[in-house]
């Protein structure tokens, strides 16, 4: 199993991260140029299922929603040489909370190097991408 790990410090309340959280749960097409579209398939009490279209393929992720732990872990699902799990956290980064620190841990395993050599490749632009622009909304909103 390979993983990585990424961090940006947010300066807002927990509640403005958290629900930029949601919004980039429910429309990771709006923070990451590298999704084309995306869709809901279901909705859970604790989480959704959507479709996600890159340009490469078509992937399905169980996201779940941890409010009291602070966390939105998508799980890939039915990818037939693909497993993986992104788990963003979020951590206070000052005894205030005006100041959070937003982590993203990507796990994933692969039986096909072609698509391990993808991932590899676009990882990095990939979850900082995302990163960047929820840190940059959530700090918008105060």
């Amino acid at each position: 199993m390979s993983e990585a790990h990424f961090k940006r410090s947010v300066a807002t309340s927990f509640e403005n991260l958290w629900k930029i959280l949601l919004d980039e749960a429910e429309h990771p097409d709006r923070y990451n140029e590298g999704i084309l579209s995306s869709k809901i398939l279901e909705r859970f009490h604790d989480g959704i299922l959507r479709s996600v279209e890159v340009p490469d393929a078509e992937i399905r992720e169980k996201v779940i929603f941890d409010y009291k732990n602070k966390s939105v872990k998508s799980n890939l699902v039915g990818h037939p040489s693909l497993v993986g799990v992104i788990q963003k956290t979020v951590r206070p980064a000052d005894e205030a909370g005006a100041s959070w620190e937003l982590e993203s841990c990507i796990e994933w395993d692969s039986i096909d190097d072609r698509v391990d050599g993808m991932i590899r490749r676009n990882l990095e632009t990939f979850i900082t991408q995302s990163l960047e622009k929820v840190k940059k909304q959530a700090e918008s909103l105060g």
